[in-house]
Formats: structure tokens, C-alpha cells, sequence
């Protein structure tokens, strides 16, 4: 079996969205993180931190914790 592991990208893009939050540019300017770490965690080319998942939890309206759960994709 083949598993793929994706740290929060897909959930936070999700979850921005669904906050109402249209750019990454806005989420960062809310949260105070840096434009393109959003951009990269959004792309799974970094891993999210707690520190980093409580900013943006706070602001999205979601449970800091589930951005950082992982999410896979197994093949048979």
C-alpha cells in the first residue's frame, strides 16, 4: 500500500474559504503570518506548526488542532 501524507494544505485552503476569507494575502495580513508561508503551507510545501495553526484557528473559526492532523491517501 502506498500512503501519501499532506499536512493541513487542503483543510486550510478549505477552511479560509469557508471563513470568507477570498486571498491568502488577507489571511496573512489577519493572522500576522507571512504571505508566502500561507502559500507554501497551502501547497503542502510546509509543514504547519502549532503556533501557526492557533493564529489561523483563531481566525477561520476552526479547531487549531485539526490543521495539523494529517491527511492521507492510500493506494492498494
Amino acid at each position: 500500500m502506498e500512503k501519501n501524507v499532506f499536512y493541513g494544505g487542503g483543510k486550510l485552503r478549505i477552511s479560509r474559504l469557508k471563513a470568507g476569507i477570498a486571498t491568502q494575502k488577507e489571511l496573512a495580513e489577519r493572522t500576522q503570518i507571512s504571505p508566502s508561508i500561507i502559500s507554501d503551507l497551502e501547497r503542502g510545501r510546509r509543514e504547519m506548526n502549532a503556533t501557526w495553526a492557533m493564529r489561523i484557528a483563531e481566525v477561520v473559526g476552526t479547531p487549531w488542532k485539526s490543521l495539523l492532523e494529517e491527511e492521507t491517501e492510500g493506494k492498494v
